[in-house]
């Protein structure tokens, strides 16, 4: 039975428990009760943990991911590369499974971008909403000697390396993001092992 059942049948027993006290008594009982289902409702929130906007998530790829218009709208499989931690608590572990979709930029015509569309939070796979994937320029474990073009003006080729993976023919979009000019016969892929980073654009709350 969970917490709200649990309040719902503690109230209606609580006035049945009260038929026939007199009127004084009554409103002490129910002063308790609703005391009772306050601290109820306060240790429920305590235990929900909300991600909020604006949080970066690294993502591994697990498979290459073609640079082809027909393409567009795949999803492939990925996974957490760090725990996401919000006030000191693991809200999504390192590792996680999730889904990234290729989709067209946002910030770049007749390109190519790719979106974290899901990840399982808590045994289950949750939409989320995320910006266009940028370089993760977060990782600690990188060549600094390739990290040539993080940073740069709009426009720029990445010569970033992230993860395992090279994100060759790259060019940052006005927003920051990441494109790759669409191919119609492909020849071109985001290699597995390379690592992005995404942006909450929506709070997700963790159950």
């Amino acid at each position: 039975m969970n917490r709200m059942k649990s309040m719902a049948l503690a109230a209606a027993v609580g006035s049945a428990a009260l038929a026939g006290v007199p009127a004084a008594a009554q409103e002490r009982a129910r002063e308790r009760y609703s005391v009772a289902d306050n601290v109820l409702r306060e240790r429920d929130a305590e235990s929900r943990v909300r991600i909020p906007s604006g949080t970066n998530i690294a993502v591994t790829l697990d498979e290459d991911i073609p640079i082809d218009r027909d393409r567009i709208g795949d999803s492939f499989d990925a996974h957490v590369n760090r725990d996401v931690v919000v006030r000191g608590k693991v809200a999504i572990p390192a590792g996680a499974p999730a889904k990234v979709r290729l989709v067209e930029s946002s910030e770049k015509s007749n390109a190519a971008a790719v979106r974290l569309s899901e990840l399982r939070v808590n045994g289950k796979m949750r939409d989320v909403a995320v910006g266009d994937a940028r370089a993760d320029t977060d990782q600690r474990d990188r060549d600094t000697g390739k990290k040539t073009a993080v940073g740069a003006a709009a426009g720029a080729i990445v010569g970033a390396v992230t993860g395992a993976g090279i994100l060759e023919g790259a060019v940052i979009g006005a927003g920051g993001g990441l494109a790759w000019g669409l191919l119609s016969g492909g020849g071109r892929e985001i290699g597995d092992d390379t690592t992005l980073q995404f942006e909450l654009e929506e709070e997700l709350e963790v159950k």
